[in-house]
């Protein structure tokens, strides 16, 4: 792993990407998606029933997969077809949407998005009972500036939040700690 013109780092150390973090704690959460629902029970991010079976997706274009499946699409049901989820755990009784970010913030345009989401995905068949909660992933610090010179409403259509730091305690996955660390530059390797 000695690339001179990485600084001897693995990209892993380079990336900024969230899509690289949320397949980290894919990797993690796919082994046991009852215990990461557990997890977010804990932390206080939702309060919902944990009984039955989990099931946790990646990057899910959940409108145009899910249509497609039961034989109907998203584009004849006026709905977005590369619509993409960072992670969805699906519960029996529920389904939580995970937005994650490691440098940048959440933006109110696309939590409407989300609020429209959720009706959407009630309004598709099959799915008028299943309870839709939509909850962000973010730096620590970046909930902390939140709170004190964030918009008013930017976070309010979310369910709940959890940290990157959240997810580096319950796994010691040091990669969780450094996406913590990224937001506004808190850490730079050079």
């Amino acid at each position: 792993m000695a690339i001179q013109y990485l600084h001897n780092l693995p990209w892993s150390k380079w990336t900024r990407e969230e899509r690289f973090y949320c397949s980290i704690l894919y990797s993690y959460a796919q082994n046991n998606p009852k215990q990461f629902m557990n997890f977010l029970i804990e932390k206080r991010v939702l309060n919902i029933d944990l009984e039955g079976e989990w099931d946790i997706g990646y990057e899910v274009c959940f409108y145009r997969d899910y249509l497609w499946q039961i034989g109907d699409s998203a584009r004849s049901n006026g709905l977005p077809i590369k619509r993409t989820f960072d992670l969805c755990v699906f519960g029996e009784k529920s389904m939580t949407i995970i937005e994650a970010k490691v440098c940048e913030p959440f933006d109110a345009k696309q939590n409407e998005t989300f609020e429209k989401d959720k009706t959407r995905i009630n309004d598709l068949p099959g799915l008028k009972e299943i309870t839709v909660n939509v909850v962000a992933l973010a730096s620590s610090k970046y909930f902390e500036n939140a709170e004190v010179y964030g918009r008013d409403g930017t976070l309010d259509m979310f369910d709940g939040h959890f940290t990157w730091a959240d997810c580096e305690e319950q796994y010691k996955e040091p990669l969780f700690k450094q996406a913590d660390e990224m937001y506004k530059g808190i850490k730079r390797l050079l």
